[in-house]
């Protein structure tokens, strides 16, 4: 029976159902809800149109809407093979206590150099609005997200009806005058991302909207002092989106103090997803808010209890008109925030993920030595190295993808040093005075940290490259396979298709994997017949195969074939960089997953400890998943070049 058939026939029998026993006990049924729906491609708006109620909003991040409907219409939904999962709406809500020392703890007075004030930078502030009108703000502008619901929740557009995402904005932006309080980057511009109403609520939906807006609008950094239990899938792969457009991401931890037995972690969403700086909270002593929430995702503390800041004068308080004392993580993170934008001036060209690694080095380390589940890395301060712009790094280029760069002026001033291509770290422990890298044309960033009794510091010196070739158009220059797939194009190994491209996400094939190991090697590639009744000549590859069979490194099935059209496990393919270059195995390794049961487990453990492979950050290597073009060829571009390990 096809899809479509059964499709029809079970919204037949739902709706015969619904027509016959409409009863009390079906009210439920009957009851509409709000949900969000992920399609798998693209967003069916007829389908909606049809089997919802109504339809609230359309994503244009992801495929994603929000709409109105029933249960029943939902579990129709569900069984619609274009649609990936169906999640009703969740509520978030401001995280903020009822309770101007902040600006010194974090040192702000101490910046370096003294001029800077965030100027430049585009700060979103996802949050109940702010006062457009207050004498001590200045908003650049917004949107209101509260429309998403159909709810009259924007009669005064991105105004702040509630009051918190004003006390927010001031410790971001408040205006450096004769009035008020002074904020952290006084000269950053404030937008102000309505999603939650005059009683600091909102769902999933307005968040999502919001950092979509976010997203449209180019913001350099987002507040989210908003805090959720619900761990949503929507809201973290928009969140993703927006951290990998380049935006930081600084969220409240939550006010919900120690876990509760049998937990690890109170921490709460958006704050939870490794994408979002959490930001736990301190008081004037630099000792963890007693509401405060714990856990491993918290990264940094900041000022958070008893916070002085702007408050919408449209709204009477016991305090001068126009600021309010209020406590929790909703006040300590925009404090991370304000420090944000100030270190975003000071290295316009430093990534989202960069400046996240500077705030962490740049942390007072409180409690526990390291990284603890109260403060994070610490509390977070502001960055008083001195732009060194006179530190020269001379660098050449041979216009096929080779850049070589002098790094004397490091080796001389740091003896041992890191370096940094964009965020990714790409040599440690570094004494040499010479660093030879690959890239395709653009810009390059990078970064050279001193290591000093073993530790990396703040300071550092950057260069930045710019490379004339050569051009490969599906290959990014910020990704981090860019300079092993480049290599390989520098040697003539990897060559791509006759198109130009790479193809670099797509899972590599038996028999392309051949052809590249083969011509690193420096094999005969002539088509020829071979040993495997499934390649003969005709096949491209057969050359390569039939020479790597000679050569003892391959072999093919049983049955006699060798399969080309299949794609290569990790396995695979430490199996056949190990024996193509002799590489001696291991019996135990550092991956979790991989013992003597595994076929090949040697040889992975043998690459691993030559550092040419790796695995992931739960500590598995994963033998049986398929390996993609970029895995394959950075692989083989650390086994054959001992720099780029």
């Amino acid at each position: 029976m096809s899809k479509t058939i059964k499709y029809s026939l079970l919204l037949f029998a739902a709706l015969l159902f619904l027509h016959v026993f409409p009863t009390d006990a079906n009210a439920n049924v009957l009851e509409k809800k709000r949900a969000i729906i992920l399609f798998n491609e693209k967003v069916d708006r007829q389908l909606l149109e049809k089997y919802t109620v109504d339809v609230n909003y359309v994503f244009n991040e992801l495929p994603a809407a929000t709409v109105e409907l029933t249960d029943a219409q939902k579990k129709l939904l569900e069984f619609y093979p274009g649609i990936h999962s169906i999640e009703y709406d969740k509520p978030v809500q401001k995280s903020a206590q009822r309770v101007e020392w902040g600006y010194k703890a974090i040192e702000a007075d101490k910046r370096v150099p003294s001029t800077l004030t965030g100027k430049g930078v585009k700060v979103g502030i996802l949050d109940s609005g702010v006062d457009t009108k207050h004498p001590d703000l200045q908003v650049a502008g917004g949107a209101c997200l509260m429309t998403v619901l159909r709810i009259d929740g924007c009669k005064n557009s991105y105004n702040d009806d509630n009051g918190h995402g004003t006390h927010v904005a001031g410790v971001i932006a408040a205006k450096d005058n004769s009035i008020g309080v002074v904020g952290i980057a006084p000269n950053a511009q404030i937008y102000s991302v309505k999603v939650l109403d005059k009683l600091g609520e909102g769902t999933t939906s307005t968040m999502m909207a919001g950092v979509e807006w976010a997203i449209k609008n180019k913001m350099d950094i987002i507040n989210i002092s908003i805090t959720s239990p619900y761990e949503d899938e929507y809201l973290h792969r928009m969140i993703k989106r927006a951290y990998d457009s380049g935006i930081l991401v600084v969220a409240a931890a939550g006010n919900e103090g120690k876990p509760l037995t049998g937990e690890l972690s109170s921490v709460q969403y958006p704050a939870k997803f490794p994408e979002v700086i959490a930001v736990s909270s301190v008081d004037e002593n630099k000792s963890h808010g007693a509401l405060a929430s714990i856990g491993k995702e918290v990264e940094l503390a900041a000022p958070g209890e008893k916070i002085y800041s702007t408050y919408p004068t449209t709204i009477r308080t016991n305090e001068p008109t126009g600021y309010k004392t209020l406590s929790g993580t909703s006040m300590a993170s925009p404090y991370v925030v304000g420090l944000a934008a100030l270190y975003k001036e000071k290295y316009p060209d430093m990534t989202n993920k960069h400046i996240r690694l500077l705030l962490q080095k740049n942390a007072l380390d409180l409690g526990a030595p390291g990284k603890d589940d109260f403060y994070g890395y610490g509390l977070a301060r502001t960055d008083k190295n001195a732009v060194d712009s006179a530190v020269a790094l001379p660098y050449s280029t041979d216009g096929k993808g080779k850049i070589t760069i002098d790094t004397s002026t490091a080796a001389a001033r740091f003896t041992t040093y890191n370096v940094y291509r964009f965020d990714t770290l790409i040599s440690k422990g570094v004494t040499a005075s010479e660093l030879t890298d690959y890239a395709t044309k653009g810009s390059v960033q990078y970064y050279f940290h001193p290591v000093v009794n073993g530790k990396e510091s703040s300071e550092f010196l950057s260069l930045r490259v710019d490379n004339p070739a050569p051009v490969l158009q599906d290959v990014a220059l910020d990704k981090w396979y860019n300079r092993f797939i480049t290599y390989l194009y520098h040697e003539g190994v990897m060559k791509g298709y006759s198109n130009g491209e790479i193809r670099p996400e797509r899972s590599i094939l038996r028999s392309e994997a051949a052809i590249l190991l083969g011509g690193a090697l420096g094999l005969d590639g002539t088509k020829k017949d071979t040993r495997f009744k499934d390649v003969t000549a005709a096949v491209s590859s057969s050359g390569y195969i039939e020479s790597l069979a000679e050569a003892k490194i391959i072999s093919g099935f049983p049955d006699g074939t060798f399969r080309p059209n299949e794609p290569v496990t990790r396995a695979e393919m430490a199996i056949l960089i190990a024996k193509a270059y002799h590489i001696a195995g291991e019996q135990t390794g550092p991956f979790k997953d991989i013992n003597s049961k595994v076929t090949g487990y040697e040889y992975i453990n043998g690459l691993a400890a030559k550092k040419i492979i790796s695995g992931f950050e739960d500590g598995t290597f994963r033998p049986s998943t398929a390996i993609n073009r970029a895995g394959f060829a950075a692989f083989l571009a650390k086994t054959t070049n001992e720099q780029l390990r």
